[in-house]
């Protein structure tokens, strides 16, 4: 990717891989160079290779590494060595006593998939303030099964209101489904689940919206995940149940053409909590997924669910054989 003009506000999107080879990520990359997007890539890279690394490079992507291992080719991250570092206070450990640092186990390790906001957050605050650089919007992604028909910024500069900071879309579903119910209640308890229950399930695995703010929402979406370690997603459902972060965020569905959830309404889910019209559900038409009234998705999630779909993305963006 390449830096929009002087005379352009810029665009970031942020993605976390681990474990992943370039062939996970080819699609991703791929499909958004085919788009008009022409700003910023960053990748926190946690247990990846150093071919790995040298893929997102090429790839144009700022990439955040962790510990080096030359000898083994490979990064890796340490949560422990980074929470010490982070709690140590004039000397001092500075933990909870649950936390059982003194043996030096981390009781309640997060998982990647929680982590990666916390770093995201903090990570390109700390690049920017070190370059100086500044951005417009700013998108958080998964990676290995999302793919971009157009360029999704396109959408936030001429749909995102004035008074709005955020930009999510749901799934079709609501808190009614059995293991989003589930997952709420294992989390933080059925008090929590009545403010979601009625309300559609926010999927976080693309969102987007101005970038100060974008930095602020995914490290409060982490320190609320962080007193459970038990899910982004609840999470974020949970977070955006507050009034004081609703007032500022677009909900949007897949009626839509900007971000689709496609896990529960491509082919519809027979979820308990599955309240969309199927009238209204959105369709593909020659390889290219469209809202019903004939727009196409911007960006597509969970193109991994839908074999079809995914193989055609394959052909169309995925890694040449010879290059897997």
């Amino acid at each position: 990717m390449q830096n929009q003009t002087a005379d352009q506000p810029q665009d970031a999107i942020v993605i976390a891989v681990s474990h992943y080879q370039p062939k996970d990520l080819a699609v991703w990359f791929n499909s958004l160079k085919a788009t008009s997007f022409t700003g910023r890539v960053f990748a926190i890279a946690y247990e990846v290779s150093e071919d790995l690394v040298h893929y997102l490079e090429a790839q144009g992507a700022t990439v955040f590494t962790f510990e080096h291992d030359a000898a083994k080719g490979k990064y890796s991250y340490s949560q422990l060595a980074e929470e010490l570092e982070d709690h140590m206070d004039d000397g001092k450990l500075r933990v909870d006593s649950r936390w059982t640092w003194l043996r030096r186990i981390l009781r309640f390790k997060d998982k990647i998939h929680d982590r990666r906001f916390f770093h995201a957050s903090q990570l390109l605050a700390r690049h920017c303030a070190q370059t100086g650089e500044s951005y417009r919007f700013l998108a958080f992604s998964d990676a290995r099964d999302v793919a971009f028909q157009a360029n999704p910024f396109d959408w936030l500069e001429t749909a995102l209101p004035a008074d709005k900071d955020i930009a999510v879309a749901v799934e079709g579903i609501d808190h009614r489904d059995a293991w989003n119910r589930r997952m709420m209640i294992k989390a933080f308890g059925k008090h929590a689940l009545a403010r979601v229950e009625n309300q559609p399930v926010i999927c976080c695995g693309y969102f987007a919206g101005r970038f100060q703010p974008m930095l602020e929402l995914m490290l409060a979406n982490y320190y609320v995940d962080q007193s459970k370690r038990i899910g982004d997603q609840v999470a974020m459902n949970q977070l955006l149940s507050f009034d004081a972060w609703r007032r500022r965020t677009l909900i949007t569905d897949w009626t839509t053409p900007w971000t689709l959830h496609a896990c529960t309404t491509l082919l519809p889910s027979e979820s308990e909590g599955f309240y969309a019209d199927p009238e209204t559900l959105p369709e593909v038409h020659d390889g290219v997924v469209m809202t019903r009234s004939g727009h196409p998705f911007a960006v597509v999630h969970h193109t991994d669910r839908h074999p079809d779909l995914q193989a055609h993305l394959n052909a169309a963006f995925g890694m040449q054989k010879a290059d897997a």
